[in-house]
Parts: C-alpha cells; sequence; structure tokens
C-alpha cells in the first residue's frame, strides 16, 4: 500500500510513524501560519564545553564533556521574529514584568550608546534603539516574555512548546561539530554563517572588539539571511543573543548533559538565566558554541532574543 505524501506527513508529525535520521535533508514542520517554523534535531552525541586553550575561552565555561540527547527533539529553524512575536502579543494582551537592579524597576530595554550601557525608557520590543524588519529578531523580550510565548505555542497548537536548555541549544548549534563554532575554527569565515560584531559593526562602535570580516549589518538583520548549520539551522551564532531556560550556575561540573535544563540551584537564585549564542554586537570570544552569559530573568536587552524549542511528537486527540 502507498501512503501519500500528505498521510506520511501527518503520521510522522503526530509521531505514529517511525523515521530515520540517516537523511541528510533536514526534516520540518510547522503547526500553524503563524507558528515558527521547526527543524527536527536527531538523537545524537557531541562534545560541547571548551578547551582550556580555546580562543577566546572565558571563565566559567564547561570543560570540554560528551552531551548524549538520547530522544529527537525539534528546535526553531531561526529565532522568534517581530512578527512572530507581534501576533503572541496582539492575541494575548500579554505584560511583561519589569525588572528590577538594587530595588530599582528597570524601564524600557538595555542599551550601549557606544560608551556605555544603560536603560532606556523609551526603547522596547517595537522599538529597540535601532530600526528593524519585521523579519528581524524581536528583542527587548525577557526570558519570562519567552516562557509566555512558548506557553502561548502550546496552547495554541497542543504541541509542547518551551524555552530550550542550554545543552539543548549548544547541540543544535554545533549540529556535530566540535570547533569553536559550527563553521569551524577561523574568525574570517564568520560573515558566511552569521551576522556578529564586524568590521560594519567596528566602524559604528570602534572601541569593540570585531571579526576580521564584513557581514554588511550593523544591528540585527533577516532571520535566515546566512549559510545554516548541518542541521539546517540559522543564527545560532550572531544576530541576537537567545534565551535558554537554565539557572544560571557559577559551577558547571555536575550540570546535565542529557539535553535537561538545570534549575536546581544552589549558586543564584533562579530569577537568574543563561543566554547563549552571541549577537550582533559579539566578538570572537562571545560568540562561540560553549560561551555562555548570566542575566535576570526579567532583564530586557537590545541584542536578546530567543527561539522555541519543542516535543517532536504531537498531542493528538480522537
Amino acid at each position: 500500500m502507498r501512503l501519500s505524501k500528505n498521510i506520511i506527513s501527518f503520521l510522522f508529525l503526530n509521531g505514529l510513524l517511525g523515521f530515520s535520521f540517516a537523511q541528510n535533508t533536514p526534516q520540518e514542520f510547522k503547526d500553524c501560519k503563524e507558528c515558527p517554523d521547526m527543524v527536527i534535531v536527531p538523537a545524537g552525541e557531541v562534545y560541547i564545553g571548551s578547551y582550556k586553550e580555546e580562543i577566546g575561552r572565558k571563565k566559567g565555561e564547561r570543560d570540554r564533556v560528551l552531551a548524549s540527547i538520547k530522544e529527537p527533539f525539534a528546535m526553531a529553524k531561526t529565532e522568534v521574529t517581530l512578527a512572530q512575536y507581534r501576533i503572541f502579543m496582539e492575541e494575548t494582551k500579554y505584560k511583561s514584568k519589569l525588572g528590577y537592579y538594587k530595588g530599582e524597576p528597570l524601564v524600557g530595554c538595555n542599551y550601549f550608546d557606544g560608551k556605555s550601557y544603560g536603560y532606556v525608557a523609551e526603547h522596547n520590543w517595537k522599538n529597540p534603539g535601532y530600526p528593524q524588519r519585521e523579519t528581524d529578531p524581536v528583542v527587548c523580550v525577557s526570558w519570562s516574555d519567552a516562557e509566555a510565548y512558548a506557553k502561548w505555542l502550546t496552547k495554541k497548537t497542543g504541541r509542547e512548546y518551551r524555552v530550550p536548555s542550554a545543552v539543548e541549544f549548544e547541540y543544535a548549534s554545533r549540529a556535530g561539530s566540535s570547533t569553536p563554532w559550527y563553521w569551524g575554527t577561523d574568525p574570517a569565515d564568520a560573515c558566511d554563517y552569521a551576522n556578529i560584531g564586524d568590521r560594519a559593526f567596528a566602524a559604528k562602535f570602534p572601541t569593540r572588539a570585531s571579526f576580521p570580516c564584513d557581514d554588511g549589518y550593523v544591528f540585527t538583520t533577516r532571520v535566515g539571511r546566512f549559510k545554516p548549520n548541518k542541521f539546517g539551522l540559522y543564527d545560532m551564532v550572531g544576530n541576537a543573543w537567545e534565551w535558554t531556560s537554565d539557572c544560571f550556575q557559577n559551577n558547571l561540573v555536575n550540570a546535565p548533559v542529557d539535553g535537561t535544563s538545570w534549575t536546581e540551584n544552589k549558586d543564584n537564585a533562579c530569577s537568574w538565566r543563561t543566554p547563549k549564542g552571541g549577537s550582533w554586537i559579539s566578538g570572537i570570544a562571545w560568540s562561540r558554541a560553549a560561551v555562555r552569559s548570566r542575566d535576570g530573568a526579567d532583564y530586557k536587552s537590545f541584542m536578546l532574543g530567543f527561539r522555541v524549542a519543542s516535543a517532536v511528537r504531537k498531542q493528538v486527540s480522537y
């Protein structure tokens, strides 16, 4: 019996048909018109973290360790765009929480004027302080905002969506590679794959470190503009830093390696989360697969956005 392409797609996406990841073409799905395009990330193993002698290695980075993902999961092909986030905000009338610093509310969004960082009250996801297209990654959104967006998608589609864990993000970013970036070891190749702190950026912000290439953009640009990694994922380096669900930990010796989020926190309150991936402002050290940042769950920044992960199997109603 031959099954039509539509029937095969239905059975696969609802977890009713087995699938081999030996194929080279990334498998994708999209649950609704306004939903992100999702790429199925195969199970497997890869070394995460960094060598002690790795270029740009930061204090507190995880030493090299083997991560093992036992089951496939799905990752958004790109960062959530301004247009996609706008639909969520219009449908839900969601109100973002204020972040606080030393007891004082942080109104607006953090910004860099070329000399120093600081919150600007007039800045938000609709106006991060520079012009954006609807197809650019949404920024000036907190981890709490990203979590709310994922819950909205879950309710809307019947599939479990979430903010990815730090291990899921690095595993998906590396796509089987063991080098500082998924394209290899040469910083000069970055501009084929990522919107990062390049020569165009350095021309506007000359005090910042930069890659020795020109990607053509100072700020964010359209998602998916550059080459993908081997899993078919775009902008896993650069464009916008991306939230992960892990609480920030000072010591990663006992951190999970199976893709689960580390939310049992001893070093810091779980009000701190762990962005990864670097952004359009990031130089060599701050864009590598192993690097991580530390930001409050309600912090908002002009260079920080997110993408979602999800289950492969969709809940089916009979």
